[in-house]
């Protein structure tokens, strides 16, 4: 026979974890958490100033870098704003350059990927790019070229930056 402190015990555990389980089910569901960022070192700098396809446009953008799941890292570039020259400027006033991205293990290039963002007057646009990088010790080399070229003619100085991909 069970003593009458023991029932009151296992009837109060019955109910607290109905109560809570309850609870922690009618919560609701959020978002992931945003992607931290991830710290680099980068040999020069993480701003690359650029020139882009019309009018003498330029300006700079910052390299940041993040990781949404494993082996995969986004390339986030945010624009410090971009200027140009003549009528052709005040017409279309949007820079368009090539960005290429180079994936390095240290030893030998892993991948590289291409592709064209614009950016206008306005500090702080956004592009965002997700590379495949797989997990370890890893180098990304960022840099610009010209659009409306068949060769891959350079427009900046590219930057390195050595990072920890999760």
């Amino acid at each position: 026979m069970r003593s009458r402190v023991r029932s009151f015990i296992a009837a109060t555990a019955v109910a607290v974890a109905a109560v809570t389980g309850g609870v922690v089910a009618a919560a609701p569901a959020g978002a992931a958490p945003p992607p931290r960022n991830l710290p680099k070192l980068s040999i020069w700098s993480d701003i690359i100033s650029t020139v882009g396809d019309h009018d003498f446009c330029r300006g700079a953008f910052r390299v940041g870098l993040s990781s949404p799941k494993r082996g995969v890292t986004r390339l986030t570039l945010v624009s410090s704003g971009f200027t140009g020259n003549g009528g052709g400027w005040k017409r279309n006033p949007r820079c368009s350059f090539a960005v290429g991205i180079y994936n390095s293990n240290g030893l030998i290039t892993l991948s590289e990927k291409y592709f064209t963002t614009s950016f206008g007057s306005r500090r702080g646009e956004i592009t965002t790019q997700e590379i495949v990088t797989g997990s370890g010790l890893r180098t990304l080399g960022v840099g610009t070229y010209a659009v409306r070229t068949p060769v891959r003619l350079p427009q900046s100085y590219p930057a390195s930056l050595t990072y920890i991909a999760p």
